[in-house]
């Protein structure tokens, strides 16, 4: 049986990172958490200081380093669970790809948290942020909100509703 590469896709603060916990647990898999490599890369820094493009650059070698490491353990039958967000279907049809040509299949775990919802937990976290979390201003929230993209039944992947219960 191939291997899975399970991409964690959500809002902040929806719950990702506790499911993505718990998966692991249940399929003996790797876990591999973008903000914890921003982190041991870059230290916590507040997005707005470095600016969007900056973000985004660590982000994208971040992810590439990630893949690395990813790639190794599926073409060796290890199950792959990425904890990133995966808010814009091209990401999502990219890793599929990559999953692919590691012989690997992809399922997206989409945790449809309410907007709402998401604002009151982002409150809550930023008030005791833990060492590999990322603080969360309002109004960035609100971009990622909009620039969101829900999974679609089209994509080249499994998706499963998921919730971080």
């Amino acid at each position: 049986m191939p291997a899975t590469l399970h991409l964690i896709c959500g809002l902040p603060c929806s719950g990702k990172s506790t499911y993505a916990h718990a998966l692991r647990d249940r399929r003996n898999a790797v876990l591999l958490s973008l903000d914890r490599w921003l982190i041991k890369s870059f230290g916590r820094y507040p997005v707005d200081t470095v600016g969007h493009e900056e973000h985004l650059r660590r982000v994208y070698a971040n992810r590439e380093l990630i893949w690395e490491v990813a790639a190794e353990f599926l073409h060796r039958g290890t199950d792959v669970i990425l904890d990133d967000g995966f808010f814009l279907r091209a990401d999502r049809a990219d890793y599929a790809s990559r999953a692919a040509a590691a012989e690997a299949t992809t399922t997206i775990h989409f945790l449809d948290t309410p907007a709402e919802e998401v604002r009151k937990r982002v409150e809550i976290r930023n008030r005791s942020l833990d060492e590999f979390q990322f603080e969360i201003a309002p109004d960035a929230l609100d971009v990622y909100i909009s620039i969101f993209e829900k999974p679609q039944p089209d994509e080249p992947a499994t998706i499963v509703a998921a919730t971080a219960d």
